[in-house]
């Protein structure tokens, strides 16, 4: 009987998270039967902690801001430019008339003007400031910056902001500005987060939310018992517990953000405790055993379904990688009856019938390769001879030449050179199927083999009336590859379009960066090449238009040589540096041959240069 591998899967993993699916759904039925009202009450007490920082801080951004505002305004900061000399009683009543003006905007429990020397010019808020509290924060501010601190002052704290009034570049003055950190903030605070709120300063409750009774002197008694203890430091504590009158309180106690830390300085958040938490640790303990249990059971299902499939799965995986080095005999021993199983089978057939369409190929190649390589070889003896002959004809050492025998030898020059690049491009081509290029691969810049590929190309197409233009990306860079080879593919690419463009037609070569890659365009507006034969140009290489060039007045056709090996060894070229080319036709005419090349060279390239 064949069981399937989805079969053993199926049975291996959906047993485990079954088992542990029921024992969950029990435990966690057992426990919300038991407290309906769950909940996690220290994430609620961190949330909380977070809203009231962020209120604090978005607070005194808004006082800062303020304070900006109104040191700048310049009804403000001209009356503190005036020298002592010219103050007197109409000055004094002056600067305290503005700052009430100012005062009813900002709405601060403190709102006072000094200045450069650190006096006391107005006071028009519901408090003052001494000079012992304010004298730290005022001479950072009289320094030439800003400053904002929470600050303790008659059995409350403020959060006080000192800003620099400054005109021509120097502190003529402070603008403090100051709101409560008090009952009002804490009542505002409960009925956002529903906890408790205490601001403590020192050893006094400064803002409370908490009745006027045992539940403030049991807090302020256990954290003094905290700041008793030297290796503890109460504002970074965690969740602990406090003894109230009849409740006790889960608590976290933090320093007042921009508080003088020197001084405890401290905002305490309270929740009454209740079966919550008694519930999260009961939930919690019974957790923990079932992930212990988990854990144990995901390693021996993991044990069992890697040794189910991994080792199959790398015979096959190691057979691939054999194949590809072209070794056809590594042994795949997979005996089971499931898909892998049959998988190998197929594998060990295709393999088989790999080899021998892949030895057919080999034999193919060669003897195209022998042919191309005779070819060449027999055609340069007759085209010497030919050469010879022609040398002695022009040099005139047989005989006088008419004019119409001087029109002969040049016929017969120009196709002594078309068989002699035949030749050569005949003996390139069995090169590089036989892949024996040894490309040098140096990191040097695209431009400059551009540009020496477009001077061949229009050099070696005299009398054409083309123009060609090169474009490059401003941030091209150097690439790695061989210079001299990929100039000859650019050269290809553009003599065959110059070939095919339209007398006082045009080309262009763009070198486009495109991520990690360069692609090199060469485009024409001449015909286009036929749509059945783009997929086969390259892999053929031979003539894909080769009716009469209505341009030239010659056959020609679209590979760039005249036996069309051109595109195929530019091909060659490409990928031996480890690129792509393809060709395509535009939709407005003409056609596009476009090379992508890597800008940094494959491992194997490296080591091979």
């Amino acid at each position: 009987m064949r069981f399937g591998l989805r079969g053993k899967i199926i049975m291996i993993t959906a047993a485990t998270p079954l088992i542990l699916g029921v024992a969950a759904l029990v435990t966690v039925h057992r426990s919300v039967q038991a407290h309906v009202d769950g909940s996690s009450i220290h994430e609620s007490l961190d949330h909380s902690v977070l809203v009231l920082q962020h209120m604090l801080a978005a607070r005194g951004d808004a006082l800062a801001g303020g304070a900006q505002v109104i040191a700048r305004d310049p009804r403000f900061f001209s009356l503190l430019t005036l020298g002592d000399y010219q103050r007197d009683s109409r000055f004094t009543d002056t600067v305290r008339g503005m700052a009430r003006d100012f005062n009813r905007i900002t709405e601060t429990e403190l709102f006072e003007v000094l200045d450069r020397n650190g006096r006391t010019l107005a006071s028009v808020g519901s408090v003052q400031s001494t000079s012992e509290t304010r004298k730290a924060i005022v001479r950072r501010a009289l320094g030439g910056k800003a400053a904002l601190e929470v600050v303790a002052m008659r059995g409350s704290q403020y959060q006080v902001t000192a800003t620099p009034v400054i005109a021509d570049r120097h502190v003529v003055g402070v603008l403090l500005l100051g709101s409560e950190i008090g009952n009002q903030l804490a009542r505002e605070l409960r009925a956002q987060m529903r906890s408790e709120v205490s601001f403590i300063a020192d050893d006094a409750i400064t803002g409370t939310t908490l009745p006027p009774n045992a539940d403030q002197t049991s807090l302020l008694a256990s954290i003094a018992a905290m700041r008793a203890d030297s290796t503890h430091d109460v504002s970074i504590s965690g969740v602990f517990k406090v003894e109230g009158q009849g409740l006790t309180f889960i608590t976290v106690v933090r320093r007042i953000p921009g508080s003088d830390p020197n001084r405890f300085q401290l905002f305490a958040m309270q929740r009454a405790f209740d079966p919550e938490l008694i519930f999260l640790h009961q939930t919690q303990r019974d957790l923990g055993l079932l992930a212990i249990l988990a854990l144990v059971a995901a390693l021996l299902t993991g044990i069992l379904l890697s040794g189910q499939i991994r080792r199959p799965i790398q015979q096959l995986v190691r057979a691939a990688q054999e194949l590809q080095k072209g070794n056809y005999d590594h042994p795949v021993r997979v005996k089971s009856r499931d898909e892998i199983g049959f998988l190998a089978e197929r594998f060990n057939e295709m393999r088989q019938r790999e080899q021998v369409y892949v030895n057919g190929l080999e034999e193919t190649m060669r003897v195209k390769t022998d042919f191309i390589n005779i070819a060449s070889h027999e055609l340069r003896t007759p085209i010497s001879v030919i050469a010879g002959y022609r040398s002695l004809l022009e040099s005139q050492s047989l005989g006088p030449l008419q004019p119409r025998q001087e029109q002969a030898l040049q016929a017969i020059g120009s196709c002594l050179d078309k068989l002699t690049k035949v030749a050569e491009q005949a003996t390139h081509m069995a090169v590089v199927h036989n892949q024996r290029l040894a490309p040098v691969i140096l990191r040097q810049p695209l431009e400059p083999v551009i540009a020496c590929a477009i001077g061949k190309a229009v050099a070696a197409s005299h009398g054409r009336k083309v123009e060609v233009t090169k474009r490059f990306s401003p941030d091209l860079g150097p690439v790695d590859m061989d210079g001299e080879l990929m100039e000859e593919a650019i050269t290809n690419l553009v003599t065959n379009a110059i070939r095919f463009a339209p007398e006082g037609g045009h080309v262009e070569v763009a070198a486009i960066l495109d991520g990690d890659a360069v692609e090199i365009r060469v485009t024409d507006d001449g015909p286009g090449i036929p749509e059945e034969r783009i997929h086969s140009l390259f892999d053929h290489g031979y003539s894909v238009r080769s009716s009469m060039n209505h341009h030239t007045g010659e056959g020609a056709d679209r590979s760039g040589g005249g036996m069309g090996l051109g595109l195929g060894i530019t091909r060659g070229i490409v990928e031996v540096l480890g690129g792509t080319i393809r060709a395509g036709n535009l939709s407005e005419g003409g056609a596009r041959f476009s090379i992508r090349l890597p800008r940094r060279a494959r491992p194997e390239l490296d080591r091979a240069a």
